[in-house]
């Protein structure tokens, strides 16, 4: 049976890295820790185009990460 995956990107407005963070962790904990099958939740800057990962408990493992050519 093939598996799926449904991607879905919310807008966090923040002024810097830090509250982006927080916000994203507060949207994780309320809304998304406890949905069964979430394996991978990433907190994207199409800005700057980097990326850091979000733990379910929203805490946040690593470092941010620079990504390749940024999206149009």
């Amino acid at each position: 049976m093939p598996q799926y995956v449904l991607k879905i990107l919310i807008d966090v407005a923040a002024r810097d890295d830090l509250e982006a963070r927080r916000s994203a962790a507060a949207l994780v904990q309320a809304s998304l820790a406890n949905v069964p099958g979430v394996r991978e939740i990433v907190l994207h800057s199409s800005l700057d185009n980097k990326s850091i990962h979000v733990n379910p408990d929203g805490s946040f493992p690593g470092q941010w990460n620079k990504g390749g050519t940024p999206r149009p």
